[in-house]
């Protein structure tokens, strides 16, 4: 299994908007940026303050990206050694199969793009 750690750093997660390149799938944009560490990847989700106005809608969008993401995507062994900051465009509060859709979206483009 896979280790994913979150990415906390603003250092590390402005890193990764400016050097990293970017998969889009409406309603979620994934940057990502090569790391040197194999062994281990690091995550981050966020919501925009301008998208979703209110703290609780912002914070349930991120709950339900990091379950996607936990039930989906965390066992793929494509993100070894690669930094994630997904980035969620939506203007309104989601469902979590829009946003699973949106997710897959972004996987298969990340998929074509790497090969």
């Amino acid at each position: 299994m896979q280790q994913f750690e979150r990415l906390k750093s603003k250092k590390e997660i402005s890193f990764v908007f400016d050097n990293g390149t970017g998969v889009s799938s409406f309603p979620i944009k994934l940057f990502i940026f090569k790391n040197s560490a194999i062994e281990k990847s690091n995550v981050a989700f966020t919501v925009g303050k301008k998208n979703l106005i209110r703290a609780v809608d912002r914070n349930k969008t991120k709950r339900l990206m990091r379950e996607v993401f936990r039930l989906g995507f965390s066992e793929e062994k494509v993100f070894f050694g690669h930094s994630l900051v997904y980035v969620y465009l939506g203007k309104n509060l989601a469902t979590f199969d829009f946003i699973k859709k949106g997710f897959l979206g972004v996987f298969k483009k990340f998929i074509a793009n790497k090969k």
